[in-house]
């Protein structure tokens, strides 16, 4: 079905569903939910406000005419890093997200493999799936080619996995992060940058003040630099 049409039969379903509902769908709602069905990417309510260009259509009318949508089953919302993010929910597809921490960015999915290990996993354990939502959260090729060489560790994100390449300062906190085990080579994986820095040292928790993790330059791993070194050059030029 093409998109047009499944936007129209969609914003039909709308109609009908406000109508047993006794509401009635007026003007700002038709506007608003065309904008959204015709959006191709996850918008947010700016996003709609400025491409419907409407003075009379305000953040509260798109905002509640999303909520409705997304209770009639016609959109879901998606929550990054506390900005709401809201996006087309058809009944006959499904796909998962690829969401990038650093810019925001979300790339859709769908893995065949992905959809049958979920279903394999769920019959053996006699479960009933009514609906699932795989989201994987990291950094998209574009972000990581901006990554610099070598950081301080504080300004490393959750998850990610560095090497120590060198420590700043003076002998006495040389010497504390030294006795840590934070000597240069070591590789470690940031678990929480909110309030103090924590990292996984070889299968121990270590905890910095954030003063302590800036005075630490840190790399990516060799076989991460490599990897993303190879899909950099298998890009197709055009």
């Amino acid at each position: 079905m093409k998109r047009d049409e499944r936007n129209r039969i969609l914003r039909d379903h709308f109609a009908e569903v406000l109508r047993t509902l006794g509401q009635e769908l007026v003007p700002e709602d038709a506007i608003i939910a065309d904008a959204f069905l015709n959006a191709e990417q996850h918008v947010t309510e700016l996003d709609l406000k400025e491409r419907i260009a409407r003075p009379h259509i305000d953040l509260s009318h798109i905002r509640r005419t999303l909520r409705m949508l997304c209770e009639l089953g016609i959109a879901q919302r998606i929550h990054l890093d506390g900005v709401t993010y809201y996006e087309h929910l058809h009944l006959d597809s499904h796909h998962d997200h690829l969401i990038c921490v650093r810019c925001g960015r979300i790339i859709e999915f769908l893995d065949e493999d992905v959809e049958m290990g979920q279903r394999r996993i769920c019959s053996e354990h006699g479960f009933t799936p009514l609906m699932h939502k795989l989201e994987i959260r990291g950094v998209c090729q574009a972000c990581a080619a901006k990554i610099p060489a070598t950081r301080s560790l504080a300004s490393c994100l959750r998850g990610e996995r560095v090497v120590i390449e060198d420590i700043l300062g003076g002998q006495g906190i040389k010497h504390r992060l030294l006795a840590l085990g934070l000597v240069p080579g070591t590789e470690v994986t940031l678990m929480s940058g909110n309030g103090p820095v924590t990292l996984e040292v070889r299968g121990s928790r270590i905890a910095l003040g954030r003063n302590e993790a800036a005075k630490i330059i840190v790399k990516c791993p060799a076989d991460a630099v490599g990897k993303a070194q190879g899909e950099h050059d298998g890009q197709d030029v055009g």
